[in-house]
Formats: C-alpha cells, sequence, structure tokens
C-alpha cells in the first residue's frame, strides 16, 4: 500500500469518525448496542462512499474535501439506514397466495 493511499484512508476514517460524533450529538442512541451500531455503520459507509459524496457534491480533490465528504456520509448514514428500515416496513409487497390441497 502506498502512503497516498493510506492518508487517503485515514483522512476517510478521521471525517467518518468526526460525522459519527456530530450525529451522536444531535440524536443519542437509547441503548450501547445502538451506539455501537450507529459508530460502526458510520465509520464504514464514511470511509466507503466519500468519494461518491465528494464527487457528486462537487467538493476539491484535496483532502479538506476528502474529510468534509467523509464526515458527511457518517453523519447521514444512520438517518439514511433508518428511513429505508421505515419504508421497507411500510411496504406492504404482493401477497403470495398458499395453494391447499
Amino acid at each position: 500500500m502506498s502512503a497516498e493511499v493510506a492518508v487517503s484512508i485515514l483522512l476517510k476514517f478521521l471525517g467518518a469518525a468526526a460525522g459519527a460524533a456530530l450525529a451522536l450529538v444531535f440524536v443519542p442512541p437509547r441503548t450501547p448496542q445502538g451506539f455501537v451500531r450507529r459508530v460502526t455503520a458510520a465509520l464504514i459507509f464514511g470511509t466507503v462512499f466519500a468519494n461518491y459524496v465528494r464527487g457528486y457534491l462537487g467538493f476539491d480533490a484535496d483532502a479538506e474535501g476528502l474529510v468534509a465528504a467523509a464526515c458527511l456520509t457518517g453523519f447521514v448514514s444512520w438517518w439514511l439506514m433508518g428511513a429505508i428500515k421505515r419504508g421497507a416496513d411500510a411496504w406492504k409487497g404482493p401477497k403470495i397466495e398458499q395453494e391447499g390441497d
């Protein structure tokens, strides 16, 4: 692994950690398990999707833009996963009828 790749991963991780901290301040978890799930999700999503968010939102291609994109991604990830879950729970898909003999 080159030094450039290692620095990029470290910057994304730090930005995602900052996003997780912001998310925890604004909407604190109710349980310790919720805390672990939220921090883990923010760190993973912030690290993985930071480059996509940076390109989509037009952030600069420097270290500051990468940290900002990772922070925003980590901050929004938990809310977005909750919205997807609520939408999936509310959606009533087609019913599969059971065939009887």
